[in-house]
């Protein structure tokens, strides 16, 4: 199996543990969400149910003291009237005697009969003293049911008949919870009512209320799919794409990494390749520049035993400049070690400036120099700082073809107590971003005739002096580079 496919199996493991233990928390809390409004809306159905059976209670009592104190029917009939009025669920009520005669009635006398009453055949056993009865055999289908009560008052049996109202009854349910389904059922499993919409997937508890023989069953929707199924997958795949976008982002990088390293092998090989040529040619080189100088000596021994000519020192000069130049190129293939001194920056700096100065102007190129007054001195190998100058000048030289009013600017400062910097500044085409980023790659030229190691050497030297070098450029304004060099604090 590849590497590759490997690294998104380990994604898709890792993502599926991390979904389900998310899709677990989602499923605790949904389902403890879901309890906890099933648990309110009993306590709420509980109350309802706790206040009709007491306010059934209040009245059964009340006509308890009622009938034990008085036999005025008038005053009786009034107080059935009001209870009737005061409760929506109560549409009628009455009372019999205990020879099933109706002798009093909150609608008046002779308004119900015993046929009335009888036709509420079928009985079931509410509470310890009350029963539900109906016109069919099921508590379910009627809209009224009879509620009784029976009481005994002075060796005498009455019997309280309440006709509830079961839509007035359902309807106060509804407005407790709209988004439950409640079932009321007799001890026996018969239905006494049900208000609320039916739900395909639901969470539902069922439990007995109090003493009493009914039980109570609560429904609410629970929705498993969309509430944490859904959710874990998508969870799924969103952990999934981040960790493959992280792996393709790190492939890339390591392929990125790779492939310079790959071309950092070759370079290298180049310049090993160039060491060795170097090395073969320097010697045929070195003789002739031997031979060259000592001509020189002799001639100038015979037409300037006084020193006096200027131009026999600047043939000499030139000809150490061309010997390290090849010992330069054979530092890019095989360093060696150069010999490094105390090098006043400044001065080594205005000694470029004027020996580039001529090339300049006849080139229409103006250069403004700022130094500081105080020498400051480097631990480096002054020729190749020289060289590096004098490559960032030809540079600059080259970029400020057909430039109006072309200009180069040097500024040397001393930024801290620790190292100095040269800030070298022309106005010429300067370079494109691409160019930018690959300026100082070996071999990388946009010259005809370039070489592509001059900058690339400059940035090794300026390294190995635990230097910098830095590039910014505008295709309107030109380019800057900035060297910083670490100082020593005296000569």
């Amino acid at each position: 199996m590849k590497p590759f496919n490997k690294i998104i199996i380990l994604n898709i493991v890792i993502a599926l543990v991390v979904s389900l233990l998310i899709g677990a928390i989602i499923s605790r809390n949904y389902t403890n969400r879901v309890n906890q409004r099933l648990d309110t809306t009993k306590e709420i159905v509980n109350l309802k149910i706790g206040t009709f059976i007491n306010e059934s209670n209040s009245i059964s009592e009340s006509l308890t003291t009622i009938l034990s104190n008085s036999d005025d029917e008038k005053f009786i009939n009034q107080f059935l009237e009001d209870n009737h009025t005061r409760y929506s669920w109560i549409d009628h009520i009455y009372i019999l005697n205990d020879q099933k005669q109706v002798v009093y009635d909150s609608k008046g006398q002779d308004y119900t009969s015993i046929e009335d009453f009888k036709k509420y055949k079928y009985h079931f056993p509410f509470s310890q003293n009350s029963t539900l009865s109906s016109t069919e055999k099921t508590l379910k289908g009627p809209r009224t049911l009879l509620l009784t009560n029976q009481l005994k008052i002075k060796n005498k049996d009455y019997t309280v008949a309440a006709e509830i109202n079961m839509n007035a009854f359902k309807n106060e349910i509804k407005l407790i919870s709209k988004r439950f389904n409640i079932q009321v059922k007799g001890i026996d499993g018969t239905e006494i009512y049900q208000v609320g919409k039916e739900h395909q997937h639901s969470k539902t508890i069922t439990y007995l209320y109090n003493n009493l023989p009914v039980s109570i069953s609560i429904t609410g929707q629970y929705n498993f799919i969309s509430r944490i199924i859904l959710p874990s997958i998508f969870i799924f795949l969103i952990v999934f794409l981040l960790l493959t976008i992280l792996t393709l982002i790190f492939k890339s990088r390591s392929e990125r990494l790779e492939h310079e390293k790959l071309i950092e092998q070759a370079n290298n090989e180049k310049l090993r390749l160039i060491g060795t040529l170097a090395a073969n040619t320097a010697h045929e080189i070195k003789n002739p520049l031997t031979s060259i100088n000592g001509f020189v000596e002799l001639t100038r021994m015979k037409y300037d035993k006084e020193h006096q000519d200027k131009h026999f020192n600047i043939i000499s000069e030139e000809l150490d400049r061309i010997n390290n130049i090849v010992t330069q190129f054979l530092y890019l293939g095989k360093p060696t070690n150069l010999a490094y001194t105390n090098v006043d920056i400044s001065q080594t700096i205005a000694e470029v400036i004027q020996f580039s100065e001529y090339e300049l102007e006849q080139n229409n190129i103006n250069i403004s120099l700022t130094l500081l007054e105080e020498p400051i001195y480097a631990f480096i190998s002054e020729d190749q700082l020289k060289q590096i100058l004098i490559n960032l000048i030809q540079n600059s030289k080259d970029a400020l073809t057909d430039i109006d009013n072309a200009s180069i600017d040097i500024q040397l400062q001393n930024t801290n107590t620790k190292q100095a910097t040269i800030i070298f500044k022309d106005n010429g085409k300067g370079m494109s971003k691409e160019t930018q980023q690959k300026i100082f790659d070996p071999f990388f030229t946009t010259k005809e005739s370039g070489s592509g190691l001059g900058l690339y050497l400059s940035k090794k030297l300026i390294e190995d002096w635990e230097g910098k070098i830095s590039v910014f450029t505008n295709m309107s304004k030109g380019t800057t580079f900035i060297i910083t060099i670490p100082i020593v604090k005296s000569n």
